[in-house]
């Protein structure tokens, strides 16, 4: 997907999920990593581990590419989708409204 260099994100959703399972711990995390960078299109990937589970942080316009490769991992303990184009435009407008008031 192309992107516009003047857009101020480089895609839509801020995504952020724990997944958990027994047999996951911190030695997986390079192994789901280079899995989400394969299959999923997206940005600022940060990932963390213990015993148990993990954290996936991810910018994608597609959050359920995410989930499905995530889902063979384990199950969710919670997901988090935010709009971050939405979040940018209230922003944005709240922004000209205090300088208008001005």
């Amino acid at each position: 997907m192309d992107h516009d260099p003047n857009e101020p994100v480089n895609f839509r959703y801020d995504v952020v999920c724990i997944i958990s399972s027994p047999e996951l711990s911190r030695k997986d995390v390079p192994k789901i990593r280079e899995h989400i960078l394969r299959e999923c299109v997206g940005d600022c990937l940060v990932m963390g581990g213990m015993k148990g589970m993990i954290k996936v942080h991810f910018h994608t316009d597609n959050p359920e590419e995410l989930f499905k490769v995530l889902e063979q991992y384990g199950k969710f303990e919670s997901k988090a989708v935010e709009d971050m184009k939405k979040q940018y435009e209230e922003f944005k407008a709240k922004k000209e409204q205090e300088k208008e008031k001005k």
